[in-house]
């Protein structure tokens, strides 16, 4: 059997009635992918959030890390510039003593030298100086002892040239030392470098894919947001197919109920009037046009009652005077309608000089417009049925947004 609009607003009415239909209807009109992507997104944001994450955890013990090594450093090399001024200063205390004594056996030196000058020229003068053989071997004598003294001199100068060379020795293997660890700091620091240099492109490698799968990301969202707007769209044209269709139909039944109302009016106004009939179209403009040409009523409002769908005149039920009825007639009556009917009763009414009563005739009344007809004083009539306005269920069809041909 083909679908119909009633039974698509059927459909709408039970969607709005229990909304957790509407999951699984939106289950059977989307395809897989589509229900598929709220789990996928979350995922990809976990995922997301967990490299994030483990990125900045990465980047804390790195920073962490280098600054152990940073402080490292600055310690070794504070403690190699306090070790080189001492190494410093020790050089040149040992540069100045090897100045003074090289001085000191320069001196000796010349004195050795200046003595021998002596010794041979009073040896030259042993054969002349026969008388004073003695006192010259005396003067040989202590020359002698003097050489002696001046080579002690010597010896102990240079054992103090030796253990100040020792000392030397000693300081620049503890400088070497020094040195070669200071290498090895550096080496490690190197290496360090090195392998924070490497953590750090596998980071930007991690974040270039990172990236990358982001972008694939954004690019699926584009596509599923295209195909939402795809969708939307034709919904968009569903529902204003669906709305053609509505009014279509609902102007056809509205056309085919005046059509009724029209062909029979004393049997289905007979629950409000005896010898009910309608008034002729031409007749309702003569009557609007006197009522404005004597000023009881204006040309716009009588612009706004011309397009009433049926005058009835007649006989009340009860009281035998003649009485009018102002009609809205309509499938579904609506809140418009019950607007419509009141005011254009009460506009017919001065127009008239008569009583008018607002009726609306419809197979069925929405909850808004059953109030307001209540509120307002006008009549439902329902095939041939007539309800006053305080006997008007309250109960109804609680949809009043659609507008209903007249």
């Amino acid at each position: 059997m083909a679908l119909t609009a009633e039974d698509l607003r059927d459909l709408v009415a039970l969607l709005q009635a229990h909304p957790e239909w509407r999951k699984v209807l939106w289950a059977l009109l989307a395809s897989e992918e589509v229900l598929r992507m709220p789990a996928e997104l979350a995922d990809l944001r976990d995922e997301l959030a967990q490299l994030r994450a483990e990125t900045e955890r990465r980047f804390t013990e790195l920073a962490e890390a280098v600054r152990r090594l940073s402080e490292a450093f600055v310690n070794h090399r504070q403690e190699f510039l306090a070790h080189q001024a001492q190494t410093n200063a020790r050089f040149a205390e040992l540069s100045a003593s090897v100045r003074a004594l090289t001085e000191t056996v320069h001196a000796l030196t010349e004195n050795v030298h200046a003595l021998t000058g002596t010794v041979r020229t009073l040896t030259e003068n042993v054969h002349a100086l026969t008388g004073t053989a003695h006192a010259l071997t005396e003067n040989v004598r202590t020359l002698t002892e003097t050489v002696h003294a001046l080579a002690e001199a010597q010896r102990r100068t240079e054992e103090s040239l030796q253990r100040l060379a020792e000392a030397f020795v000693a300081h620049r293997q503890e400088f070497i030392a020094h040195r070669q660890e200071f290498i090895a700091h550096r080496q490690e620091f190197l290496e360090f470098r090195a392998e924070a240099d490497r953590r750090f492109a596998e980071l930007a490698e991690a974040l270039r894919i990172l990236t990358e799968r982001v972008n694939r990301v954004e690019a699926r969202l584009d596509r599923v947001e295209a195909r939402l707007d795809r969708v939307e769209v034709r919904l968009d044209r569903v529902e204003r197919r669906q709305e053609d269709h509505s009014r279509d139909l609902g102007e056809l039944k509205s056309m085919r109920l005046e059509a009724l109302y029209a062909e029979k009016p004393a049997a289905l106004f007979r629950s409000l009037l005896r010898r009910a009939a309608i008034v002729p179209d031409a007749r309702q403009t003569e009557i609007l046009e006197e009522a404005v040409a004597d000023g009881r009523i204006t040309a716009e409002e009588a612009d706004r009652a011309a397009p009433l769908d049926a005058l009835v005149e007649g006989f009340h039920r009860r009281e035998d005077r003649r009485v009018y009825l102002a009609v809205e007639i309509s499938w579904q009556g609506t809140t418009k309608d019950v607007g419509r009917a009141a005011e254009r009763a009460a506009i017919f009414a001065r127009a008239l000089g008569a009583e008018v009563i607002p009726v609306v005739a419809a197979k069925e009344l929405t909850a808004p417009a059953r109030r307001m007809a209540r509120a307002r004083g006008v009549w439902w009539l329902q095939d041939g049925r007539a309800f006053a306005p305080q006997e008007i269920p309250e109960e109804g069809p609680g949809e009043d947004d659609v507008e209903t041909p007249t």
